[in-house]
């Protein structure tokens, strides 16, 4: 079979691929029908490639050896569409950041947009679950994320206040 023979290749499609490539669409396409807010490009860059580099970023650390706490897509092999489910969290940075600007959102309200976009990230991590995007392993359970999102929504808004327009 061509899959087991290419390293990195599928060896079955399923909901999980069909789930992220449309979550890819769908994501990208918002942030392409939203107004420009900032003028430089490579701020707009920058912020989609954080978001990728972040979720590879812990699946390299928590997600494999030594901890092992959960699989990508197929299982523990990296695949071509391992790649695509980086790629869903490109537009979560850029939109994170976006709506900080867009609303001004300073100070103590800081704390409260953090934790609102904490809490959808939970949300679509649990759906990721469901469509079996993500199999946790080691006794890994949802909640055990929500650091994890605290503690990068809040390098992402120290990395937009240093980089600035």
């Amino acid at each position: 079979m061509i899959a087991n023979a290419i390293p990195f290749v599928e060896n079955s499609f399923g909901r999980n691929d069909f789930f992220i490539i449309a979550a890819v669409v769908v994501f990208y396409g918002v942030i392409l029908i939203l107004p420009k807010l900032f003028s430089n490009r490579f701020v707009s860059f920058l912020l989609i490639f954080i978001g990728i580099l972040f979720a590879s970023l812990f699946d390299s650390t928590i997600g494999a050896a030594p901890f092992d706490f959960y699989d990508i897509m197929d299982g523990p092999k990296y695949t071509v569409m391992d790649l695509f489910a980086y790629l869903v969290y490109g537009p979560f940075g850029y939109l994170f950041i976006y709506y900080y600007v867009k609303w001004d959102i300073n100070g103590i309200k800081t704390i409260f947009y953090i934790a609102l976009w904490t809490l959808a990230g939970i949300l679509f991590e649990w759906i990721n679950v469901k469509f079996d995007v993500f199999t946790y392993k080691s006794g890994y359970q949802l909640t055990y994320s929500i650091p994890i999102y605290l503690l990068v929504q809040t390098v992402l808004v120290y990395f937009y206040e240093y980089i600035r327009e």
